[in-house]
């Protein structure tokens, strides 16, 4: 069994040798694609002399920052393992993190789609109940139902990967491309052990570096909202997650009002939105109050 380990790296010269390394002890059937997303520092020069001492890493590189998206995207689609495992530049593997996943993998076969633990996110596991238990089988409707959530360390099936490309331009706002996964795998096998540490309190990490920017992250959040309204509302009703759903339009109508940064080519096509105000049951006025405002703004920007 073969696994890709795909990490996006940018500017992270005081800690990627840390990351290569923990991957490094362990590398015999991995392939470690590091993706250097336009680093201006030292970072692509660690990188490189690593991947001409270890025939285990490759090396892509952007010229320009593209996003963590853009960056798995690309490695996604060369790597050639059975299973893929995203590693973020600032964490780094537990010892025989790689052979306790085979055989976890090995002994559950059937998944295509397996969560382990990361060491940051323990005591958030101890709230949800389902996530209390050495091993448990989660379902898509339990995502839907609020049963479970947080953050995982991520072993999926190649295929499904491939199938499923993340959304390059949200970037921070994943859940839309997960929510596909979990819909598309149907069930996925949770692992109470940890895989990944991560450094805890770091104020530059790569879950934070997104959201420094207010205004575009108020507008890449009403656009994730949107495609999780359209996409994924018949799911929410089937799965019996009405509160759940409902809040995701009370944050949306609110977006529609708030949202600072409004661009017209990123709003969904007519019909599309036109569908989500339909789901959203808004009445005329508020439907037009929400185009013409975002229209203004629009104009003001210009």
């Amino acid at each position: 069994m073969k696994i890709s380990i795909i990490t996006p790296v940018y500017n992270r010269e005081d800690c990627i040798s840390r990351c290569i390394e923990s991957v490094a002890i362990q590398a015999e059937g991995v392939e470690h694609w590091i993706v250097n997303d336009g680093s201006t520092d030292a970072t692509l020069s660690i990188v490189r002399q690593f991947a001409d001492k270890y025939p285990h890493i490759h090396l892509l590189t952007y010229e320009c920052n593209a996003g963590v998206g853009a960056a798995r995207n690309a490695a996604i689609q060369k790597c050639a393992g059975d299973y893929i495992l995203f590693v973020d530049s600032d964490d780094y593997l537990a010892e025989n993190a790689i052979a306790f996943i085979r055989t976890t993998i090995k002994e559950s076969p059937s998944y295509l789609h397996y969560l382990f633990a990361t060491n940051g996110r323990m005591p958030f596991y101890e709230t949800y109940h389902l996530l209390e238990q050495k091993q448990t089988v989660l379902t898509y409707f339990d995502w839907l139902r609020g049963k479970v959530g947080g953050d995982f360390v991520h072993v999926m099936n190649r295929g499904m990967l491939q199938k499923f490309p993340f959304n390059e331009e949200l970037r921070i706002y994943e859940e839309t491309n997960f929510l596909k996964l979990h819909r598309y795998s149907k069930e996925q096998l949770f692992t109470n052990q940890i895989i990944v540490y991560t450094e805890l309190n770091r104020q530059d990490s790569v879950s934070l570096q997104y959201r420094l920017n207010n205004s575009r992250a108020i507008r890449l959040e009403y656009i994730a909202l949107q495609n999780i309204i359209y996409d994924f509302y018949d799911d929410y009703v089937a799965a019996g997650a009405l509160a759940q759903i409902h809040e995701r339009i009370r944050k949306y109508r609110f977006l529609a009002i708030a949202v600072n940064d409004y661009r017209d080519d990123e709003l969904m096509p007519k019909n599309q939105l036109l569908q989500v105000f339909k789901i959203l049951k808004l009445g005329y006025l508020m439907r037009m109050f929400i185009i013409i405002h975002s229209h203004i703004k629009y104009m003001f920007k210009k």
